[in-house]
């Protein structure tokens, strides 16, 4: 069961891989969502909380860059960062705990 900001609920039976889903009803940046599991027996989980994340990241900042070395820089930790470089090719890495990323430099002039 699934609790929206506005106290209305979602009630769903999970699949046998353990996965459900609920219509979002239009939740906006910091809404709280709360979601309690029940078994047949009755017998309900503690609550799951979720703060709704509806903004976008801030554009990731790069380090100077020379031909050799690795690329690096920053983000918002979590976001997944594509890197494009001038042939059009890309390369795609997740930001860590921290805000870096690195991603190889083909040899870049």
């Amino acid at each position: 069961t699934v609790t929206y900001p506005d106290g209305t609920t979602a009630t769903v039976v999970a699949g046998t891989d353990g996965s459900w889903t609920v219509p979002n009803p239009g939740l906006n940046d910091g809404d709280v969502v709360t979601a309690t599991a029940t078994d047949a027996a009755g017998n309900e989980s503690v609550p799951a909380t979720e703060v709704v994340d509806a903004l976008a990241p801030a554009a990731p900042e790069i380090d100077p860059i020379n031909g050799t070395d690795p690329i690096t820089g920053t983000a918002e930790p979590g976001s997944t960062v594509t890197v494009t470089y001038p042939d059009g090719t890309t390369a795609t890495v997740v930001a860590g705990t921290d805000g870096s990323w690195t991603v190889p430099n083909p040899g870049l002039n």
